[in-house]
């Protein structure tokens, strides 16, 4: 891929890459290893994400969370997401520490989701010794903590990418993020769905939920610890932020490093001054996380219910529960087909810059295709196979908006678009696009449940999935702007 295709960003041109060769500080041939280490973090990001998906619902509905307070769970921490994401992003933008802008944002969320995982697996623990609404209490904690924490670490680590990532590296480092993730939540899936209590680990840990922290502890950390180690930052100076950069060229790096002042108002300024082509991408960024959280979340609870006609609420040692269980089991495994779905497709992702928008529409497709199929026929072996539509629609997600966003970046009025004479940051913009994900989780939160308790089975949900992503199908074939290669 050369710098004049439409690959980074459409506007680069020919020539950027002598020019940037000639920039002070700019970071040339990262090696493959580099950016392998770099995706890491996503393994263990979504190893986490697997390991919530797969058993909150069981987990919730096991503690007895009375079900006024269960929607409460999912509130919290969508709500902390929107107010806090773009103060971090904002922050990260203007970070002046030598380690650098995005890492230590990173660093300290991470280690947040490591304490939200640890409260979400063995909160209910100590419910089983005589003190129920503690347990309750730490549970529902850990998965406030887990989700706000592994959500709000998108921003920095897509502006870390963005941020040391040249136009031609960019394709090959959102592939590796991508199958990172995929591989990730395939192998989080894999160890939720089997069964450790019968093993030597069992005889050392005294659940299947401490088990899977064991296996989380030690796999999020080596995950993060070869990111942050992976490629060097640049040290941030404010004096980017005064003097506007000779040459276009080095905005790709330069202009992830000012979009305003942490403590002044302007960060609210940079959402309400959203350039047209960042608000339509919002648009499509939320149908289709919201088809996806919808679907994920529900999944394994789907499969207990409705495919294997069991009820979680069943009593102790009941053919329903076991029932449940199994179901449960076997969505994990259904969990597993999805998320190496998003790998496998993450391969296929060589040309996409030339094509974005055939593929980001195309993509959608599937889901709203699978999903649907999946709610007329509750089979087993159906939800099995069109599970793995949602594989292509989270692949795409992870992928094409920040592709998109590489290219806006190198359009001058794109950059140029926010308040006062400041520059638009990595940062702010990948964070917003963040939020997304927390206003989709607002309404899953809100909306599906007052659906399932209206149809009265948890049946309805692939139906809405489906919905979205056929939302999410035309807001990216025709609302979604597209640079073309003259562009900036």
């Amino acid at each position: 891929k050369t710098d004049g295709s439409g690959g980074g960003g459409g506007g680069g041109g020919g020539g950027r890459g002598g020019e940037e060769s000639a920039s002070e500080g700019s970071i040339e041939g990262i090696p493959v290893k580099r950016w392998v280490m770099h995706g890491a973090v996503m393994f263990g990001r979504e190893f986490c994400y697997a390991m919530e998906t797969a058993l909150v619902t069981p987990v919730l509905l096991q503690i007895g969370l009375p079900e006024q307070y269960y929607s409460l769970t999912w509130f919290l921490s969508p709500v902390l997401g929107l107010m806090f994401t773009p103060l971090i992003g904002s922050a990260s933008d203007r970070c002046t520490l030598r380690w650098g802008r995005r890492r230590p944002f990173i660093l300290a969320l991470c280690i947040g989701t490591l304490i939200g995982v640890a409260l979400f697996l063995n909160g209910s623990l100590i419910g089983e010794y005589g003190r129920q609404p503690i347990g309750i209490v730490l549970t529902v904690l850990g998965v406030v903590v887990l989700d706000f924490c592994a959500d709000a670490t998108e921003g920095p680590i897509r502006a870390y990418l963005l941020d040391v990532a040249d136009t031609e590296e960019q394709d090959m480092a959102l592939n590796i993020h991508a199958a990172s993730a995929g591989l990730g939540g395939a192998v989080g899936y894999a160890l939720g769905g089997l069964d450790w209590t019968h093993t030597f680990l069992g005889k050392v840990f005294k659940s299947q939920e401490q088990i899977l922290f064991f296996f989380a502890a030690i796999l999020f950390s080596i995950s993060v610890a070869l990111h942050l180690l992976s490629i060097e930052e640049q040290q941030y100076s404010p004096q980017h932020d005064s003097t506007p950069p000779p040459r276009l060229a080095n905005i790709r790096r330069s202009s992830s490093t000012g979009s305003q002042d942490l403590l002044r108002p302007q960060n609210s300024n940079h959402q309400t001054h959203m350039p047209p082509e960042l608000l339509r991408l919002c648009a499509c960024h939320l149908l289709t996380w919201f088809s996806i959280i919808a679907e994920a979340v529900f999944f394994t609870d789907f499969m207990g219910q409705v495919i294997y006609h069991g009820d979680p609420t069943a009593p102790a040692n009941s053919t329903l529960l076991d029932n449940y269980h199994r179901g449960v089991q076997m969505g994990c495994w259904g969990l597993v087909i999805y998320a190496m779905t998003a790998a496998t497709c993450s391969e296929q992702n060589e040309d996409k810059y030339e094509q974005l928008k055939s593929n980001f529409g195309t993509d959608l497709v599937f889901p709203s295709v699978g999903t649907a199929i999946m709610a007329i026929f509750p089979n087993v072996y159906v939800a099995m196979v069109m599970i793995s539509s949602m594989g292509i629609i989270s692949m795409s997600i992870s992928y094409c908006p920040y592709a998109l966003l590489g290219q806006y970046h190198e359009m001058k009025e794109y950059i140029q678009h926010s308040p006062g004479n400041s520059r638009r940051g990595f940062g702010i913009d990948c964070a917003i696009l963040s939020c997304q994900v927390y206003i989709s989780q607002i309404l899953v939160a809100s909306a599906l449940g007052a659906v399932v308790e209206a149809v009265g089975s948890v049946r309805v949900i692939p139906m809405v999935a489906s919905g979205g992503s056929l939302l999410g199908f035309f807001t990216a074939c025709f609302l979604v702007i597209y640079p073309s290669p003259n562009n900036g």
